[in-house]
This record gives C-alpha cells, structure tokens and sequence, in this order.
C-alpha cells in the first residue's frame, strides 16, 4: 500500500497545494480551532501533503513536523516554505504506520483527509497515541460519511484513486479511538457541498473514467440518494460530503 500511496500522489502533488479542500482559508482554521495550538507546543502533522495543516500549525506553535510518505509532496511542501519564508517547520519521510519518534513526543497531533488510505488505521491510532505527550490532543479530520452514502461513495472513491481504503463514521471513529487508549472529547461531522469535478480535479482523473464515476452518485437510490442529494448545475455535479472533526486527548495516566 505505501508504493500504492506514493505512485498515485506523486503526479498530482500540487494539486493539493491549490486544492479547494486542502488549501482553503475555511479548512485551514478548521484545523486550527480543532487542534487548539499554542506558543511553544510541538505538533506532527501526519499525511501532510502539501504541507498545508503544516503551514496553519506552525503560525502559532513552536515547531511542527509534516511527516509523509511520498516525495515529491514534501519537495512541494519544502518549495512552499521557502517561498513564504516559513522556518519552523521540519518535513519527515516516513509511515504514519511506524511512526520515527520517540514515545511522548508531541503536545499535538493532526492527521487531515488522509485516515480513509491507512490500511491499518488501529496501529496508526496506537501510534499516534505513543507519540503524543499525556493530556496531548489527537486530532482527525477525514471523510466520514453517513453508512448508506458510505456504500455508494465507496466505489465512486475505488475509482478515483485506488489507494483509498475505508471511510468510517464518526461513531466507528469514536470506537477505533478508544480501543487505541484515547478519549474523545469532541467529535462532529460536517456535511459539505461537494463540487464532483473538483474532486476528480484533485487525482487527475482521465475525463472517460468520470461519466461512470458521476453515474454511481446519481444513481443511488433510497437513503443513500436521500443522504447525498446529487443535482446539476450548470451541467456539473454537485452532491452532499462528509467530513468528521475530532480531537481526543491522551490520558495522563
């Protein structure tokens, strides 16, 4: 999965740098008022991309660590930095599934529209539960749509980018959470209008790949059709998203 990861996001690495989702003002202060940085703290920001939660830590915290396994998104990211003069970041090839820190490391940590590509999201919550500091914030923010929907955007996901894994709700969230030993104290899904061709945009998606991709959305029926609410405009697809916030706390004892 990793090589999977990494030859699906190098073509495309800036895309995310201009991203809607990723680089947009409202997403970025999301991250901000989940996390609840502060002077001095130290945060890792896992899946970093573009290094674009990164970049909103660092304007408060200490220093932060953008850690990702592909890249040519961290050259994107260090490329970024330089040309804001941006200083108090360090960028980390590594896995978020074997994370190279020692235990009780950050005060932070933040992980954004990346979980749904973990194959293994319970060892990658163990580490992130080891290397946070006692009282530290664990913070996700990840495709989290309703089940019914879920089963629809599964395939139309597959089909985008094939390195996607699982979408979890926010309640399977708050259960994979405290089996890795950290508390939920805020937990919300956000549902999001959700422009179809900039998604595609995002992965680069060959133009005869898409027709089959929209399909799937406008075709669901029941509650998944209820939940998504797929309508066009001006010729192009819009629908209903997911997004969950979470922050957890590790214990302090």
């Amino acid at each position: 999965m990793p090589d999977d990861v990494r030859s699906r996001f190098a073509p495309v690495a800036a895309n995310y740098s201009r991203s809607t989702f990723h680089a947009g003002k409202r997403g970025l202060e999301e991250v901000v008022d989940l996390a609840e940085p502060k002077p001095g703290e130290l945060a890792l920001d896992v899946a970093t991309g573009t290094g674009n939660a990164a970049f909103a830590l660092a304007a408060v915290c200490g220093r932060v660590a953008g850690l990702d396994l592909t890249p040519e998104m961290l050259a994107e990211a260090r490329r970024i930095a330089a040309e804001r003069s941006i200083a108090n970041v360090d960028w980390v090839l590594a896995d978020a599934e074997a994370l190279p820190f020692p235990d009780g490391t950050f005060d932070i940590y933040m992980v954004r529209a990346a979980p749904h590509h973990f194959p293994n999201l319970e060892q990658s919550l163990r580490e992130a539960a080891r290397v946070i500091k006692p009282g530290g914030r664990a913070c996700f923010i990840d495709c989290a749509p309703p089940a019914a929907a879920r089963d629809v955007l599964h395939g139309v996901e597959v089909g985008r980018d094939p390195s996607h894994v699982r979408s979890r709700t926010v309640d399977e969230w708050t259960q994979v959470l405290g089996e890795a030993g950290l508390v939920v104290e805020h937990a919300d899904q956000r549902e999001v209008d959700w422009d179809h061709d900039d998604w595609m945009n995002n992965m680069a998606v060959p133009a005869e790949q898409r027709p089959a991709l929209a399909a799937m959305v406008e075709a669901a029926t029941g509650p998944a059709r209820e939940q998504l609410r797929p309508e066009r405009r001006e010729g192009m697809l819009w629908h209903a998203y997911w997004h969950c916030l979470i922050r957890a706390r590790k214990p302090w004892s």
